[in-house]
């Protein structure tokens, strides 16, 4: 546990500043507006997605604006505490199951093991997902408390209590979110439960008797209740602030690109477990044979225990068979919206970025510890090699070669700006928050958007208050990859800009630096050229 506590904590506080993007920026960027607008849902942010953040990582780096160091640390230290707060939970929760300590202590250890570049990146470096894996213990923890097994009164009364605010707060910041992860799981995992229990009447009408109980129907109707509660709520919030598109929009895949889109998916996963190798490995090497062994067993760490649940169905308890239940087919609903629909744009999006599945694959690898007693000596052999590689292999992942240069030219961009005055800037979105977070405030970068079109102001986890007149009285800068150049200096006299004062090119961007803010500051009437306008700055 010291090894992988101390590699989490190494990827987070060194190597992912070269990875830190815009998307693990926001956290950052909303505590700050919510600070500044005096309000939980600042009306002039736009969410997406129907996401509305009631529970996540701007509340714990809140703190840090208040006290004025709202930059790279906050995140993670953030993170962190969330990692560190997972593997707690993860420990108190398999020793509720009457699991040893040493079981309980490698619950934590086979999440935080660097299986993948992209496992790390989604879990200890984005950790957007995180939260949903610990919401998912958190929810069986209760489930625990909640059983016939606790005697004592009080603790099942506050064990109501927090299921209760814990699902009222999880249907507020998203119902259909929350219908995919938790509730189909949920009914799925019953379903099977019941099913699997037919072949003993004594078991199946067990099974059917406590599903049917007073105390069960007491909670289902009050849960009933306040999931219809956070739902009206959530409806009656976005009404009155800004909301963008996103996944929620998701629609299926034309059935022509149907088997390519799929098999992305399944690249993306093997991606995601560390079982697909890199181009250009040679068979005959010791990486081609190591890639070779990764392809052909990590997958045995998602399937061995769905293999065993059958034969280990009565030897586990009801929360055990509800824990694994419900990872399989929370797993099995995201795995098949990520093959069938848009849920991202491309094929190669699906492989690149099946970060929504990632809650489950944490939920599977807990499964392996609770399964274990119940393995056959050769499906523990295979997990133990899987195992082995995977400590053996992981800090090639936590500290790659490149990430000390990609840090120091980040480091060497911000420090620049500074040096020239420049506090205030533009940038593609992936571009923005990531240095606005990065130099600690020191700098401004909002989100806008440049192609053929013209510029165009981001509406997409930004805020209307960026935009404004207001926003900044000195010096402007844009910050723009080479690619984007030539639709910028379109743009300029499409939009009657003023000309630069200044630009130089830094890293793979080209800065231009304007007098004054150039959306609201027009040439003379005397250079004007009469070309109809693109775009209008509120």
């Amino acid at each position: 546990m010291s090894f992988v506590l101390y590699e989490i904590s190494f990827y987070i506080f060194k190597t992912y500043r070269s990875f830190f993007n815009s998307d693990a920026a926001i956290a950052n960027i909303l505590a700050e507006e919510m600070v500044l607008a005096g309000s939980f849902f600042p009306s002039h942010w736009w969410y997406v997605n129907n996401d509305l953040w009631v529970f996540y990582k701007q509340l714990l780096v809140i703190p840090w604006v208040l006290a004025g160091k709202n930059g790279y640390f906050a995140h993670a230290f953030t993170v962190f505490e969330v990692s560190v707060f997972m593997i707690v939970f993860i420990y108190l929760f398999l020793r509720s199951l009457m699991l040893s300590r040493a079981s309980a202590i490698m619950g934590g250890v086979v999440v935080c093991i660097a299986y993948s570049p992209m496992y790390l990146r989604e879990l200890f470096g984005e950790a957007a997902y995180t939260w949903y894996f610990l919401f998912m213990i958190g929810f069986m923890f209760i489930f625990r408390k909640l059983s016939p097994h606790v005697i004592s009164k009080s603790t099942q009364i506050k064990a109501f209590i927090f299921f209760m605010m814990l699902l009222y707060l999880l249907v507020l910041a998203n119902p259909i979110r929350f219908f995919v992860y938790y509730v189909v799981p949920f009914f799925g995992a019953l379903a099977l439960s019941i099913y699997f229990a037919r072949d003993s009447i004594k078991t199946f009408q067990h099974a059917v008797y406590r599903l049917l109980s007073v105390k069960k129907m007491v909670i289902f109707a009050f849960a009933c209740l306040v999931m219809g509660l956070a739902g009206m709520a959530h409806y009656n919030l976005l009404e009155s602030l800004h909301l963008a598109g996103g996944a929620n929009n998701a629609g299926l895949v034309s059935l022509e690109i149907l088997p390519v889109h799929a098999a992305h998916a399944f690249l993306g996963l093997l991606n995601f477990i560390g079982a697909e190798w890199n181009e250009g490995v040679r068979a005959s090497s010791i990486e081609g044979a190591i890639s070779l062994l990764k392809f052909a067993l990590y997958p045995c760490v998602l399937i061995i225990p769905a293999l065993h649940v059958k034969k280990a169905f009565y030897q586990m308890s009801a929360t055990e068979r509800f824990f694994v239940l419900f990872s399989y087919v929370g797993f099995a609903i995201i795995y098949i919206l990520y093959s069938t629909t848009a849920l991202h744009e491309s094929a190669w999006a699906a492989r690149n970025n099946i970060r929504y599945i990632s809650p489950f694959i944490m939920m599977i690898l807990v499964c392996n510890v609770i399964m274990w007693r119940f393995f056959s000596l050769f499906s523990k052999v295979i997990l133990s090699v899987c195992l082995a590689m995977a400590l053996g292999l992981s800090w090639n992942y936590v500290s790659p070669k490149e990430w000390r240069g990609i840090v120091d030219e980040r480091i060497a961009l911000v420090e620049e700006l500074k040096s020239r005055g420049l506090h205030f800037g533009y940038a593609e979105y992936w571009d923005s928050h990531l240095y606005t977070v990065f130099s600690d405030g020191d700098v401004d970068i909002r989100p806008i958007e440049v192609d053929e079109k013209g510029i165009s102001l981001v509406k997409w986890l930004s805020s209307d208050r960026w935009y404004q007149k207001d926003s900044t009285d000195g010096k402007v800068f844009f910050m723009l990859k080479h690619e984007d150049i030539a639709d910028f200096n379109v743009s300029l006299k499409n939009l009657n800009m003023p000309d630069p004062i200044d630009q130089f090119a830094m890293n793979q961007y080209t800065i231009y630096v304007f007098e004054k803010n150039p959306l609201y500051v027009k040439k003379s009437k005397a250079e004007a050229r009469k070309k109809k306008r693109i775009m209008t700055a509120p």
